[in-house]
This record gives C-alpha cells, structure tokens and sequence, in this order.
C-alpha cells in the first residue's frame, strides 16, 4: 500500500512509490484526502498548506471572479451533502422490529439482501447487532421482516429529505450571490 505525502514548498501531492526523493517538510495524508485533493485541483482550485491545521486544504485561487467562487463553492457543498447523505444511508439503521432496538446493516447489497428476503415471504433469520454490539442472525417473522424494512424506507427518506432540504438552501444562496450564506450550509446544519 503506497503512502501518500503532501510538500509545502512544492505546493504539490507526492506518492511514495513514484517519488522516492521527498523534501523534509513533506506531510503524510490519506488516500481519501489525496483523491480529494487531486479532485478539487481539476476543478480550478489551489492546493495549499494550511500552517494553523498542519495539513493542506483546496482553496480557490487568488483573483477568482464571484460568479466562479459561487460556483464552485456551490458544486463542493452540494458534492459534500451528496456523500454525506450515502454515507448515512449505507452506514446501518436501527429498527424496534425485534421487540427491542437493533441495528441493521444497510450498504446496498444489504437492501437488496433484505428485499430478497421479504419478496419470499417467509420466516428467516437476519443478521443485526443487539444494543451490546453483538451480532447474529437472529429468527424473525415474516411481519418482522417488513417491518425493518419499512423502518430503512423511513430512515432513508428523512435522510433523502434532509439533502434536499439542504440543497434548497444552497440554491437561495447561490441566486443571492451570498458566498457567506453557501459556506454554512453543511450536513450537520440541520438537525435530524
């Protein structure tokens, strides 16, 4: 597994197995901030290391026009409401379906798993964690079955609806031109 490394004074993203000789002032970063990085680079922004956090950051370069700020600040927040929302859907969800709460898995090939086995309609044991952690495949009934299934539909539709909340507010603040009011929209400004 290749490591991946940030250099100030070459303002640029390295990699070890491809950049062997590596200045002293390199930073090691994940893979996920390394894409990202690469990511917001093709989109027209700067790569920059940001002193105070220790880490680099993609900011929009100097001289940028408005109208270039506000679109791009725009496509980053409504990029990071989408993988936000995804990763609350796929994360897992609870469900009283068992008579007690119980965290159910929910990746896609977890609903599908699910649909398949509310569509044969019967009886199964289904995997899901207890309030301890521990999980088993535990017996459910058919009634059950569509009851935790009922319960990701809710889950994922308030998820869905939060999003499009979100968006909403990121589309009144880019028809007013208000950078400040794009910058404050994230996920966790609104309460689920």
């Amino acid at each position: 597994m290749s490591k991946y490394f940030y250099s100030p004074s070459l303002h640029t993203c390295l990699v070890e197995g491809i950049h062997p000789k590596r200045p002293g002032d390199c930073v090691v970063v994940s893979y996920q901030d390394y894409s990202y990085l690469l990511a917001k680079q093709s989109q027209g922004f700067q790569i920059v290391f940001d002193a105070e956090a220790k880490q680099p950051v993609a900011r929009l370069a100097p001289g940028t026009s408005k109208p270039e700020q506000l679109k791009a600040l725009y496509q980053q927040k409504s990029g990071e409401i989408n993988a936000a929302c995804e990763a609350a859907i796929i994360g897992g969800f609870w469900s009283d379906a068992l008579g007690s709460p119980h965290q159910y898995p929910s990746k896609l090939d977890d609903q599908l798993n699910l649909t398949g086995v509310i569509l044969q309609g019967f009886d199964s044991p289904y995997g899901c964690r207890d309030a301890d952690g521990v999980k088993e495949l535990r017996p459910h009934t058919a009634k059950q079955l569509r009851q935790v299934s009922e319960d990701f539909t809710t889950y994922k539709m308030e998820l869905l609806q939060r999003a499009n909340q979100l968006k909403q507010l990121l589309d009144q603040a880019l028809a007013d031109g208000d950078l400040n009011a794009l910058e404050v929209v994230t996920w966790e400004s609104l309460q689920s």
